[in-house]
């Protein structure tokens, strides 16, 4: 959805909706907007934060849909989706704020990160820019890696994406393998593996894998 892109790493700003032109009705905000010549578009956001907007031909009173057709290049359905997403865009600016990962849990473990280790994330790739690697600041070792990848890279079968954690568990990688917690992608799954954020793993589990790897992550290389 152009809505999930727009608002994915945004924290919905309520107190600012109704300064932009939001309606509150009942537990929704609704605005409406003309997008061009006979289309509209209202938009709603939802007290979870969900954002949905429908485009409508006024004249017909008839929901518009053609706008989400990525193949659809004709000059009117293409303006039709430009404005919708500069619409959004501009709601996304004026009413919310940056987020740095997608996932609730996400966000969560990265603060958890930075309060007991003291450590924020490096994004290293202009390749994959929300790849976050977190490194020990004393050996300059990473203990954790964030990424957003397909789910199907981790869990077989899946489709869509997913937030994962890379985490260095080496001797008792084992010990942790099951749901939400799988053999790494990308990394040596002898020693690393990749945990689900979204809420499948306990965020208790999470800390204490997390201070695994980390400690050892602050292990010393062994002199030749």
């Amino acid at each position: 959805m152009i809505e999930r892109e727009v608002f994915k790493r945004r924290t919905i700003l309520f107190d600012s909706l109704e300064t932009f032109g939001f309606i509150r009705e009942n537990d929704v905000y609704v605005l409406e907007r003309s997008l061009s010549e006979g289309m509209t578009c209202r938009v709603t956001i939802s007290s979870a934060g969900d954002v949905i907007g429908k485009v409508y031909d006024a004249e017909l009173g008839e929901e518009y849909v053609n706008h989400r057709n990525e193949s659809a290049t004709g000059a009117f359905v293409v303006g039709v989706r430009t404005a919708f997403e500069s619409f959004l865009r501009e709601i996304a600016e004026a009413c919310s704020i940056p987020k740095l990962y997608v996932g609730d849990q996400t966000n969560r473990v990265n603060a958890h990160i930075a309060s007991v280790f003291g450590v924020s994330p490096e994004f290293l790739w202009a390749k994959f820019p929300h790849f976050g690697v977190y490194r020990n600041s004393a050996t300059r070792k990473w203990f954790a890696i964030i990424m957003n990848v397909a789910k199907g890279k981790v869990v077989p079968g899946a489709e869509g994406e997913a937030e994962v954690m890379n985490l260095k568990l080496d001797d008792r990688t084992e010990e942790y393998l099951g749901v939400g917690v799988y053999p790494s992608y990308h990394m040596n799954q002898k020693s690393w593996v990749s945990v689900l954020l979204d809420g499948t793993v306990s965020d208790d589990l999470i800390a204490e894998m997390l201070a695994v790897s980390f400690a050892n992550s602050d292990k010393k290389a062994k002199k030749r």
